[in-house]
């Protein structure tokens, strides 16, 4: 993101990346700079792929939602 530019999805994610998630283990959050298969990513309720994924400019009161669909055995 840069200055004056619109914030988008992939810029959240990013941000949250390294700003809030403390775990080491990242990566069962991100892959290659992006949310990792098996967590399903909702726009106000919608797909994100729906929305254009990571490059969804990000408005005002937007719901961003992270689901894992991963579960343990």
């Amino acid at each position: 993101m840069q200055d004056g530019e619109p914030s988008n999805v992939g810029d959240l994610i990013n941000w949250l990346c390294k700003n809030l998630i403390k775990d080491p283990r990242k990566e069962m959050f991100v892959l290659e700079d992006s949310v990792r298969p098996g967590i399903l990513v909702l726009i106000n309720d919608a797909d994100w792929e729906l929305e254009g994924e990571d490059k969804y400019e990000l408005q005002p009161n937007d719901e961003i939602v992270f689901v894992s669909t991963l579960h343990g055995g």
